[in-house]
């Protein structure tokens, strides 16, 4: 296998930790407000990383923090608008529009880069999005109101973020990258976390565990792998592949949760697995090899 290749699978594997943190961000929700979950993911995260580039001594050049920059401050608005906009839709229609950005991200990149995307990227891109219309629609119905306004804001700002990582990854270390990275969005949550919200009075166990979670592991490691990823792929493969996080939420749940499944989930389900497919070129056709090589 090429490096691409192996980016495609680390894609696939931030997806997938990404979709089984539903349950841990849930219960931390349960607890803390969203801006000071926010606060507590980014800073214990951008400790994290900061502590390994001054252990491992990385190096980032200015172009590098500047394009981590962005990226953090992309993140932390994407992720702002989304939770904002999950206090007024339902968490289908939520998950359903915060993946279109897996159709903008190669129009972005076309218009910001003139860099036009393969007839099989688009391909992919609106596979993924009606089988993530599938599985995030089947049980309720469609309807459009102010936090389904705010949920495809939050689309634009990941698209964002998924093409100012690419630019980042290119630059420095991983690492290094996050540090920068997750430090941004960390100082951007403070102002709504300390002066828009209060402290809960208690904290349960379960709730730190939640958190810890976030912070290591659909934090840390997940951007850990996307920024890696990021830098043998292209952003319209990538955005793609990050979207199946739906795909593995519904699995998750149906095998930890015991969660019932319809016909119509099951063929979403179908959609983004051929939309991988695609992404990898598993339906192009090879070239024939002619009698010399064959010799």
């Amino acid at each position: 296998m090429n490096r691409k290749t192996y980016a495609n699978i680390a894609c696939l594997a931030t997806a997938m930790v990404w979709g089984g943190g539903f349950i841990a961000t849930a219960a931390a929700l349960e607890t803390f407000e969203p801006g000071t979950t926010l606060l507590l993911r980014f800073s214990g995260a951008a400790v994290l990383f900061v502590l390994i580039v001054l252990f491992k001594k990385s190096r980032i050049t200015k172009e590098g923090i500047r394009a981590s920059m962005l990226s953090g401050f992309f993140l932390y608005l994407a992720f702002l608008f989304q939770t904002i906009g999950l206090k007024y839709t339902n968490t289908g229609m939520n998950a359903f529009l915060t993946a279109v950005n897996v159709v903008l991200v190669p129009y972005f990149v076309w218009f910001l880069f003139k860099k036009k995307p393969k007839r099989e990227q688009f391909a992919a891109s609106f596979l993924c999005l009606a089988g993530i219309g599938c599985l995030s629609l089947s049980s309720g119905s469609f309807s459009f109101g102010i936090g389904d306004i705010l949920s495809l804001i939050c689309a634009f700002f990941f698209a964002a973020q998924i093409i100012a990582t690419e630019r980042a990854a290119k630059t420095a270390d991983p690492f290094a990258v996050n540090a920068v990275q997750m430090s941004t969005a960390a100082l951007m949550a403070v102002p709504y976390a300390l002066f828009g919200e209060s402290w809960p009075s208690l904290v349960p166990g379960s709730a730190w565990l939640s958190i810890a979670y976030s912070i290591l592991i659909a934090t840390a490691l997940a951007y850990l792998l996307q920024t890696w990823a990021q830098k043998y792929t292209d952003a319209a493969s990538a955005s793609v592949l990050l979207c199946t996080e739906s795909l593995f939420a519904n699995l998750f749940g149906w095998i930890l949760l015991h969660e019932q499944k319809t016909a119509i989930m099951l063929a979403g389900g179908l959609l983004i697995f051929l939309s991988i497919l695609l992404t990898e070129g598993v339906f192009k056709k090879k070239p024939e090899m002619s009698v010399e090589e064959n010799v």
